[in-house]
């Protein structure tokens, strides 16, 4: 499992790194779900915690935070993936290229 965050994470920062927008966008897709298996990862099933209402002959028991605040994060990563794509998308009307270095400069600075 590591490993596959490792590599998600890896990937991520490769594609955030190329001069593309929608690269961009999807290298931030890639950092959140890394982000959410390691959520997933770090506060896992345990067969030694017993849930605290129920009978003894009850099966192992799961820490309910981690995944309530992988699932609100899913919900904002999906979010803000619909933002960076209609950003992209309207930068790639208005201008013709997803390229940030052939975007036009800011004349003031």
């Amino acid at each position: 499992m590591a490993l596959v965050i490792g590599s998600m994470f890896a990937a991520g920062t490769y594609m955030i790194l190329r001069p593309s927008l929608i690269r961009v966008v999807l290298g931030f897709g890639l950092y959140s779900n890394a982000a959410n298996l390691l959520l997933i990862a770090c506060g896992g099933y345990s067969d030694a915690l017993q849930a605290p209402f129920l009978r003894d002959g009850a099966d192992g028991y799961m820490d309910p935070l981690p995944p309530d605040i992988i699932l609100t994060a899913i919900v904002i990563s999906f979010a803000v993936g619909a933002l960076l794509l209609i950003v992209s998308y309207q930068v790639y009307v208005d201008h013709g290229t997803d390229d940030p270095e052939n975007l036009p400069r800011d004349p003031l600075s």
